[in-house]
């Protein structure tokens, strides 16, 4: 069998698995085994899964494969509390994710992953953009960012709190694969990451953010809004055109009234772009009455053009917003000497492929 039609576990919910397996004539409880071989040892090799059978192992070669992602670069920032990472694909594309440690002790961490080949969406901010929009990644790919991050060098599961789906990509654009990898990270065999520890964010794709409200899985969404006014974010966030805000707060608001889930705005400030006071009193204003926490997120300089506004122009756009009773946070930026913005570190790989490096 071709390699590329073999089944890739670390795309299959547990149940599909056993039934595979089953399939085989084999017990269920071969295919719990196999799944932690993959998803709790970092065994992707067959080879080395001793307490199976060795006739079964050779079958299992033939027909799956648990290989989704290869770690063809990494950088770690100077402070080692992040690590981004290029990852290869079967088919010969590149996507980033990034591991980002809770504190100094380097005990717990956060994976952020892509969920796309490049963007269809287009901010005007974004490294991905740049990129265009070249496919959906399936839901092994998307669980493969995890298993890459999470088993690297002499890493281990045991300290994988909690999943972001913030990477490259529109996460609601590829929905099928994103939800199905989401119970795949929470699944007690896999990653058992609770669903309340994983994000999804999107930059608006309203009528998703209403289907994902019926999937009954408490995690935690996030809006990419960045601009209080649909004259600035039709500028910024091309999608604004036909989702606007006032499309995208209902669906916000009833998200969070029928889940009971707090939803994170997610606000990157761009220095003389969205960053004025009156932008804060009107984010202020739009927010008002909803089950929400403000991310001020400070811009990481582009090639663009674009920068992070001085801190105390920030303090005080943060200060408006809880002033008004808004909950609102200045996400500490991390991995800038690693080029952890989204884009970056595929932007440096692609010139220097093109210049004939070794990476």
């Amino acid at each position: 069998m071709n390699e590329e039609k073999k089944i890739d576990i670390c795309g299959l919910e547990l149940n599909e698995f056993e039934s595979l397996i089953e399939e085989m004539g084999e017990k269920a409880f071969r295919a719990r085994q196999i799944y932690g071989w993959v998803f709790n040892a970092g065994v992707r090799d067959f080879a080395g899964m001793t307490d199976i059978p060795s006739q079964l192992r050779a079958r299992l070669a033939v027909r799956f494969s648990a290989e989704t992602c290869r770690v063809e670069r990494k950088s770690v920032a100077g402070d080692k509390m992040a690590v981004k990472y290029a990852l290869s694909l079967a088919d010969g594309n590149v996507i980033e994710a990034v591991k980002i440690y809770d504190s100094e002790k380097l005990d717990k961490y956060t994976v952020c992953v892509s969920t796309q080949v490049g963007c269809p969406v287009n901010c005007a901010f974004c490294q991905t953009a740049k990129m265009g929009f070249i496919r959906n990644l399936s839901a092994a790919e998307i669980t493969g960012q995890v298993l890459a991050a999470a088993f690297d060098a002499e890493g281990s599961a045991e300290g994988l709190s909690n999943v972001v789906y913030m990477g490259m990509g529109e996460p609601l654009l590829n929905y099928d694969n994103v939800v199905k990898s989401v119970k795949i990270i929470n699944c007690p065999k896999a990653f058992n990451v609770s669903m309340r520890k994983i994000t999804v964010s999107t930059a608006g794709v309203a009528p998703m953010i209403k289907k994902l409200m019926n999937e009954n899985m408490p995690i935690t969404l996030a809006l990419s809004l960045h601009a209080p006014a649909d004259a600035l974010r039709d500028k910024l966030v091309p999608l604004n055109r036909k989702y606007n805000i006032k499309c995208l707060m209902d669906a916000v608001k009833t998200y969070a009234r029928t889940t009971g889930r707090r939803v994170t705005i997610e606000y990157v400030l761009i220095d003389n772009v969205n960053d004025k006071k009156s932008d804060a009193v009107k984010l202020a204003e739009l927010l008002k009455n909803t089950l929400c926490h403000v991310n001020l997120i400070p811009m990481n300089k582009t090639e663009g053009g674009f920068s992070a506004p001085l801190k105390s122009k920030i303090s005080e756009f943060k200060n408006i917003l809880v002033r008004s009773g808004i909950n609102a946070t200045v996400r500490s930026s991390r991995g800038q000497d690693i080029n952890a913005a989204c884009g970056m570190l595929y932007r440096e790989m692609k010139r220097a492929r093109a210049d004939g490096e070794n990476i």
